[in-house]
């Protein structure tokens, strides 16, 4: 159902006479009635020519309703008093009778027992009937019967006399209208598609607007004639004439030394044009000349100056040149004067106090200043999170800041006397394991961070992840941080702290981690007792100096690792982590960890899948320019020649002489930490992530390597096996690589790529 809006207007809205110059009896103006003086004749004497008797009114009415358009209105006139011929209707053609006719019919016809019926029987003896028992038969005439078509439908009846009834309308002849002038002008209102001799359709009252304003009439009014001007009276001139001193200060020096004086077009060689405006504009006369060199040009010309290659290309950076150096040579020379190097990675459950316990390592260790950490715990205060001061040395993003969640991986540097560190802070939360991945397999080793009063919540959630997925990666040291045990009850109590540690190392050997290559360290991040400085011996943790190093001590004891000469003269493997602005004269920047090789600045490398070069034009590690830089640091490369969008995290940058394949389907030998069947999954390799399935089982290995069973049907949980996996999307990858298989937010399975095939 249509609804329409309903709009009320005032009266003096509607017929409002405003600004309207009806003051005149019978609706016309002044300006009308000569209007009408001046064109009534002429329309008139058109008319007498032609032969068509109008009257004045007739014509008025005419030259009103078309705005003052003699042409119009004459023929007008002419065709609404001139007959029309030719053009009488043709009967209609009689249609076939329908059913619903024939049985109206049928019912108007006479009953088959009438009057005259009834004298057939005189005169005719009847049996046993004595003759003065016959009397004068009149048969009684019955009740007609009544119509009933198709069951005697009464909506079908009604259809069928109102059918009748259009029948009956349309074969009666039109009856001529009176032809007058009110009806003619009548017609000028009405649509073209009105036919005539038709039955009008009633239509729905039309909504009232305000009355429309009258146009203009045709022949418009004239313009008063100007009056002529007045000539100006000339006024004489009451200047005087220059004197004597004034003539010889105005005459210029040349005159009078005999000197011929110069002007500016003289040098030049241009004479001086009255109207400097007379010929084109030198950008016209560029324009056209550019036109008419184009237009001399072929089609041939113009396609080829739309090709790419005929494009000019846009200014280049002055060419970044390699120096030559033997980066393998210069850092054997150089190992034993640099001091080493560690980077370690922060794990853990989510609000177990990773990002306030690397905060405070980087406050005791002069990485961060004490004015920092002010500034920052004047804004947490703000929000009303104080104790946060501390994370937001590490939690840089807003919205990290303001949710109180590490989201993505966080690094920073510091030094020691003896070892250079890179802090990898990675987020705790369900939701962000890929960013764990990415971080632990980039550090050296990891810090387990354990929440002393809230261990079982820790175990249930994200510590076992974060352990298993630590072991997968390749990490072999870890060290285990027994934070917020200032807050215990009592405070700094052992029994709980030996408690935690039985369960950790439990869960630690269970994963596959050596008893060597784990320590427990008693600690606390927000107060700093046992980070980078031992407690007092008057506090109550005095019984951790005693047992226990400090966890910046257990640090350095880990740190040392070995690179060997081979793997820096590898071909170059760099796994992007991050893609950044490194600043106004660096405007493209990565970041990430050298697996092998070693690279220079000049050097050319191929980013792979893109298969895009690029040009390193700087190098820094651990914020300070270099040279060169070799396996296993984490350095930051500034790159020119090449395009943002062939950058992204999780691509490979290696050596343009031997890049990395680019391959979709693989072999690997895998843990499984839950059942596996040919299903889908999500591939990680470090920062990388491609989604892909395993498409077939191939067989179950013992922990020897033996195969136990080929083609199995399912894998379960704890066993390992050989799979292989087929990728959406092709990316690089080579034997030996670490890889991670997770599905619906649980990992799965954890292994080694064993073949690869493109």
């Amino acid at each position: 159902m249509l609804r329409h809006k309903n709009i009320e207007y005032d009266e003096d809205e509607l017929y409002s006479d405003e600004g309207e110059d009806y003051a005149e009896e019978g609706g016309y103006t002044q300006e009308d009635k000569d209007n009408f003086a001046t064109l009534t004749p002429v329309v008139r004497a058109e008319l007498d020519e032609a032969g068509v008797p109008t009257t004045a009114k007739q014509i008025e009415d005419a030259l009103w309703h078309y705005y003052w358009d003699v042409g119009k209105s004459v023929a007008y006139l002419k065709n609404s008093r001139t007959p029309r011929e030719g053009k009488q209707e043709a009967k209609k053609e009689e249609k076939p009778k329908s059913k619903f006719e024939q049985a109206a019919e049928k019912a108007d016809e006479v009953p088959f027992m009438t009057s005259r019926t009834a004298e057939w029987f005189k005169g005719v003896p009847w049996t046993n009937v004595p003759c003065e028992m016959i009397g004068q038969i009149v048969p009684a005439e019955p009740e007609p019967p009544r119509i009933k078509l198709l069951g005697g439908s009464s909506k079908l009846a009604k259809l069928a006399e109102e059918r009748r009834k259009k029948a009956a309308a349309a074969a009666q002849p039109a009856q001529p209208s009176e032809t007058d002038s009110a009806s003619s002008l009548d017609r000028l209102t009405k649509p073209k598609d009105v036919k005539e001799n038709v039955a009008p359709v009633p239509k729905a009252e039309p909504k009232k607007y305000a009355i429309r304003r009258k146009r203009s009439p045709t022949p418009p009014p004239k313009a008063p004639t100007p009056p002529p001007e007045e000539p100006k009276e000339q006024l004489p001139s009451l200047r005087s004439s220059p004197s004597a001193f004034g003539r010889a200060l105005s005459s210029s020096s040349g005159q009078t030394n005999g000197t011929r004086q110069m002007a500016l077009q003289d040098l030049l060689g241009s004479s001086y044009s009255s109207s400097p405006f007379e010929g084109p504009s030198p950008d016209d006369a560029v324009i056209q000349k550019a036109k008419a060199q184009q237009a001399s040009n072929g089609l041939a010309k113009k396609t080829e100056a739309l090709k790419i290659e005929s494009t000019p290309a846009a200014p280049s950076q002055p060419k970044v040149r390699s120096k030559g150096l033997d980066v393998a040579s210069l850092w054997n020379e150089e190992k034993s004067k640099r001091k080493a190097s560690a980077a370690f990675v922060v794990i853990g459950h989510v609000d177990h106090g990773k990002s306030t316990l690397m905060g405070r390592l980087l406050l005791d260790t002069g990485a961060v200043s004490q004015r920092d950490i002010d500034k920052y715990k004047k804004q947490a205060t703000e929000l009303g999170k104080a104790s946060f001061a501390l994370a937001w040395v590490m939690d840089t993003g807003s919205e990290e800041r303001e949710r109180g969640v590490t989201v993505d991986i966080a690094q920073h540097y510091f030094s020691t006397d003896n070892v250079d560190f890179t802090i990898l802070d990675a987020p705790g939360h369900r939701d962000f394991v890929p960013n764990m991945i990415g971080g632990a397999s980039m550090a050296d080793l990891a810090v387990l961070v354990v929440d002393a009063n809230q261990l079982e919540s820790g175990m249930k959630g994200q510590t076992r992840e974060h352990i298993l997925l630590a072991h997968a990666v390749g990490l072999q040291k870890l060290v285990v941080a027994v934070n917020k045990l200032d807050s215990t009850t009592p405070a700094w109590d052992q029994e709980i702290f030996r408690s935690v540690s039985a369960e950790v190392l439990k869960l630690l050997k269970q994963t596959g981690f050596t008893e060597e290559n784990v320590a427990v360290i008693p600690c606390s991040g927000l107060s700093g007792e046992n980070v980078a400085k031992a407690p007092a011996a008057s506090s109550g943790a005095a019984w951790v100096s005693k047992e226990h190093p400090t966890l910046l001590q257990q640090l350095e004891k880990f740190a040392p690792h070995l690179t060997s000469i081979d793997t820096v003269k590898k071909p170059l493997r760099l796994q992007i982590a991050d893609v950044f602005r490194g600043g106004i004269t660096n405007p493209l920047s990565i970041a990430g960890r050298i697996k092998s090789g070693n690279v220079q600045v000049g050097d050319s490398v191929t980013i792979q899948p893109s298969g895009e070069t690029a040009t390193i034009k700087g190098i820094e590690v651990s914020g300070e320019g270099r040279d060169w830089t070799v396996s296993d640091d984490i350095p930051t490369l500034h790159l020119v020649d090449i395009e943002p969008q062939h950058l992204r995290s999780g691509d490979v940058v290696c050596s343009s002489q031997k890049p990395v394949k680019v391959v979709k389907n693989i072999t690997a030998k895998v843990q499984a930490l839950d059942s596996l069947l040919p299903q889908r999954v999500d591939i990680h390799v470090g920062r990388l992530h491609v989604p892909g399935g395993i498409s077939h089982l191939v067989a179950t290995e013992d922990a020897r390597g033996e195969t136990l069973k080929k083609k199995p049907r399912i894998v379960k949980a704890g066993q390992r096996a050989v799979i292989r996996l087929a990728l959406d999307d092709g990316v690089p990858l080579e034997d030996g690589d670490r890889i991670v298989l997770r599905t619906d937010g649980s990992t799965i399975a954890a292994g080694r790529i064993e073949a690869i095939s493109l």
